[in-house]
């Protein structure tokens, strides 16, 4: 080979791998699935027609392909209030290590209908700026003794400090159709395939995501 072949090869191989590198950045990916969980274990993804009962409650599944942090902020819909009383729930991911919220200090149950809401998922590299602020936040929110009062103020606040991420620009989704598996019924098992039923969050060039899943009319 040439010396003037051998520079056209290296220079070629050199654009093939740089034409990669946008997309290995593509690939950094979150799964999401919001489920219902009734009194009997039965669990089945949330949709647009699922609906409050008597010990029902929301589950959300998620892992990523990139290790992260995940947020998730349960708000009436188009508003800063919190949904249903529910808490908002911030977890670490490591990569593809599902994890599964509430925690069971804070469950998220839907036995009433108080109207519709949206559930915010946001994505953090774990270094983000700002991020030992929201997780400190977060944290004080989970104290059951709070007031309605003091509540509504840590809300407004977590709101403020998520401002540039909550956009409104974020995938919206009113949860996924049921597949055939789930036609007609929901499945009992410590295993759901909750990944048949998952929304794609794909990160950003930051390594961060969001996502809202939207319930009600």
């Amino acid at each position: 080979m040439g010396g003037r072949s051998v520079i056209f090869y290296w220079g070629a191989m050199f654009l093939f791998v740089a034409s990669l590198a946008p997309l290995a950045r593509a690939e950094s990916y979150a799964r999401v699935c919001v489920t219902t969980v009734d009194k009997e274990s039965n669990e089945a993804p949330l949709t647009e027609k699922s609906s409050p009962a008597s010990g029902e409650k929301l589950v959300v599944h998620l892992d990523a392909s990139a290790e992260c942090v995940a947020l998730i902020v349960p708000l009436a819909e188009k508003s800063s209030h919190l949904a249903n009383g529910w808490r908002p729930q911030m977890v670490a991911l490591p990569q593809w290590d599902e994890r599964t919220l509430p925690s069971s200090q804070a469950t998220w149950r839907w036995d009433k209908d108080a109207g519709s809401f949206e559930l915010w998922l946001l994505f953090f590299k774990k270094d983000a700026a700002g991020l030992n602020e929201i997780q400190k936040l977060v944290a004080a929110m989970q104290d059951p003794a709070l007031s309605e009062k003091v509540l509504a103020q840590q809300t407004r606040k977590l709101c403020e400090k998520l401002n540039a991420r909550m956009t409104g620009k974020e995938p919206i989704i009113q949860g996924p159709k049921a597949g055939a598996a789930l036609v007609g019924g929901a499945v009992r098992s410590v295993e759901f395939p909750w990944r048949d039923y998952a929304q794609k969050v794909v990160f950003n060039e930051a390594s961060e995501g969001a996502l809202i899943v939207r319930h009600g009319p």
